[in-house]
C-alpha cells in the first residue's frame, strides 16, 4: 500500500465531507451529555490546562473540553480539512471561545511543536483511519508532545468483525487495512493491539461510546505517560 497517496486520497476524502458543515454559535449545553465520550473529555479538561487535539474535525472534543473543563486555559486543534478549520475557526469566533485556536496541517506539522507541551492530547477515530506507517508517526509524536504523567484520550472505530466487512462491502488492501471506495476506512486491530502500541503509557480505562445509534461502539481509551 502506497500510504503517502491514501493520505492524500482522505485528506481530500474529508476535506469534502467537512464542507458541508455550517459554524453557529454554541455554549455548555450543546456540548454536554451523559455519554462516556463526553464524560472523559470533561474529566480532561479539568485535569489538564493544555490539551491538543489531533485530527480535530468538526472540533467537537476540543469546544467540549474548552467548555466543560475548569483547568484548561489552551487548546489547540489540528486537521488536514482546510474546510474543518474554517468551521471550527468560526464557531469559535462567534461562540467567543478564546482560549483555543486551530491549525490546518497533518502528521508533519506535529514536529513544529516543543516536546512534552501538552498535558492532555486528545486523538479521536483518526489513528484507525489512516495507514499504519502514518499511525506509527504520529504515535511517536503523541509520546514526545505529552508532558511526563500526561493523559491520552484515544477514541477507536468498533472492531471490524469478518461479518461486518462483508456487510458493507470493505475492501482489504493491506494487512488489516481496508477501503470503500478507494478510501482507506479502517486499520483493523484489536483493543489489545492498540494498547500494545502505546509502550511508554499505562492504561487507565477502557470504555465504549455509542456513536451509531443501534450499531456497535466506539472505544474509548484512556492512557497516561509513565
Amino acid at each position: 500500500m502506497n500510504h503517502e497517496i491514501f493520505n492524500q486520497n482522505l485528506i481530500e476524502f474529508w476535506d469534502n465531507q467537512f464542507s458541508k458543515l455550517v459554524a453557529s454559535k454554541i455554549n455548555k449545553e450543546d456540548v454536554y451529555d451523559q455519554s462516556s465520550l463526553s464524560k472523559k473529555i470533561s474529566w480532561l479538561a479539568n485535569k489538564c490546562s493544555n490539551i491538543l487535539d489531533i485530527g480535530t474535525g468538526s472540533g467537537y472534543a476540543l469546544f467540549s473540553a474548552a467548555l466543560l473543563g475548569d483547568k484548561m486555559t489552551y487548546g489547540l486543534g489540528i486537521d488536514t480539512s482546510k474546510h474543518a478549520i474554517s468551521y471550527c475557526q468560526e464557531t469559535a469566533k462567534i461562540s467567543h471561545i478564546e482560549k483555543i485556536e486551530f491549525k490546518l496541517g497533518d502528521h508533519n506539522t506535529l514536529n513544529s511543536l516543543a516536546d512534552e507541551s501538552f498535558e492532555g492530547i486528545i486523538c479521536s477515530n483518526v489513528l484507525d483511519v489512516v495507514p499504519y506507517e502514518t499511525s506509527k508517526e504520529m504515535i511517536n509524536q503523541i509520546a514526545r508532545l505529552l508532558s511526563k504523567e500526561g493523559y491520552l484520550l484515544l477514541k477507536l472505530n468498533f472492531y471490524l468483525t469478518d461479518e461486518l466487512i462483508k456487510k458493507i462491502k470493505m475492501e482489504k488492501i493491506d494487512e488489516n487495512s481496508y477501503s470503500i471506495n478507494g478510501i482507506l476506512r479502517g486499520v483493523n486491530l484489536t483493543t489489545q493491539e492498540w494498547v500494545d502500541r502505546f509502550p511508554l503509557f499505562d492504561l487507565i480505562e477502557i470504555d465504549e461510546y455509542q456513536r451509531l445509534e443501534k450499531g456497535p461502539k466506539d472505544r474509548l481509551l484512556l492512557l497516561k505517560k509513565q
